[in-house]
């Protein structure tokens, strides 16, 4: 394999977290009984929304957390936990590809080639930071059963 081939490989092979999730989750929200008001804190002020909905929330945020209310039951709060999104871990191609191909050449070489993936996966790990794509929220789907006063 060529030095274009191992770059064009590499290329495509990064950011994979940003290119599957986007900067954003769409969470499904569900109560029982239907038409509870959720109030989303997550990053920027959202509108209200009523259940059944689905929210568009940040996945690069600190906190995030929903409230559900509906007159006459006690309000739900749930908070959502920041985890590594598994498309993150592909941005170890990057490495792999650099060593596999450079174990196949002279010794020499096969430390440039798995340089170069390092830092190629690097970057597509920062890629993934940055948008805050390397994050899923969870849980991925909310349902509660409202209890009343």
């Amino acid at each position: 394999m060529n030095l274009k081939t191992f770059v064009a490989v590499v290329l495509f092979t990064q950011g994979c977290a940003t290119v599957h999730n986007g900067r954003h989750q769409e969470i499904t929200v569900v109560s029982d009984p239907a038409g509870a008001n959720v109030e989303v804190r997550c990053g920027k002020t959202q509108p209200a929304a009523v259940t059944p909905a689905t929210v568009r929330l940040p996945r690069r945020v600190e906190q995030c957390s929903l409230i559900l209310t509906r007159p006459g039951f006690h309000d739900e709060t749930v908070v959502f936990d920041s985890v590594p999104s598994v498309w993150v871990w592909a941005n170890f191609a990057g490495p792999i590809v650099g060593g596999t191909i450079g174990a196949t050449r002279h010794s020499d070489q096969a430390f440039v080639d798995f340089l170069l993936g390092a830092l190629l996966g690097g970057a597509g790990f920062t890629v993934d930071a940055l948008t805050g794509a390397m994050w899923e929220l969870e849980p991925a789907k909310v349902e509660r059963k409202l209890v009343p006063k």
